[in-house]
């Protein structure tokens, strides 16, 4: 065997592990991609039951303001109640339909925008509702309506409603105060990076873990 067979036959076994090589990375690729379709379907599942169970809400909240209706505390607490839920009812319904078109054939790059659209829609809705908590006495009264048969408003003193209210405006001072705090710029912080993974969910934080690092790997 001379030196140019040697080299022929040197130059068609690289040939082969290249093809191999790279066989062996697009079905690793592939792999990869089957199994963030499977979390993005195990997570739109998840923002179904939740809009679900937001529908539900909603749906037993309008039920309880018709039957109920008059201009008291506990009805004026169910309506307020209900826009709320209503924005969460929505907010899922969005979710679902933004998660629905991640695309894991399209660029990383897209994907990793398409992900981080879904944590942004997340993370408003979650403001939003963040905002009813100033309004905490609303589930009180409420409450003491549908299981006591109680307008405990009614039966409050003046002293007390002003305690209460006084409570309502400072919880809305931390309440605006943590709103402003909650931008991807202020991860570093333990308590908005841990809100960020919360709001998140596990599952669509893995996936743009995951996406992240193929877009770094790629550079």
């Amino acid at each position: 065997m001379n030196l140019e067979q040697m080299q022929t036959m040197w130059q068609s076994h690289n040939e082969k592990l290249d093809e191999c090589v790279s066989l062996n990375k697009r079905l690793l690729q592939e792999k990869k991609i089957d199994s963030q379709k499977g979390e993005l379907n195990k997570l739109i599942v998840t923002r179904a039951i939740e809009g679900f169970i937001f529908f539900v809400i909603v749906f037993l909240l309008w039920k309880y303001i018709i039957s109920s209706w008059s201009y008291t505390a506990p009805v004026v607490s169910a309506f307020i109640l209900n826009i709320f839920a209503i924005a969460g009812l929505a907010g899922n319904i969005g979710q679902i339909a933004l998660l629905n078109k991640v695309d894991f054939s399209k660029p990383i790059k897209k994907t990793l925008i398409d992900l981080i659209a879904v944590r942004s829609h997340n993370l408003n809705i979650f403001k939003l509702i963040m905002l009813s908590i100033p309004l905490y006495m609303a589930y009180v009264f409420l409450g003491y309506d549908i299981i006591f048969g109680v307008d405990l408003f009614s039966l409050m003193s003046e002293e007390t409603k002003t305690g209460f209210a006084a409570i309502s405006i400072v919880f809305g001072g931390v309440i605006v105060f943590l709103i402003k705090k909650l931008k991807p710029e202020n991860r570093n912080n333990k308590l908005i990076g841990w809100l960020f993974n919360e709001i998140s969910g596990e599952r669509l934080t893995h996936l743009l873990d995951e996406i992240e690092n193929m877009e770094k790997a790629r550079v």
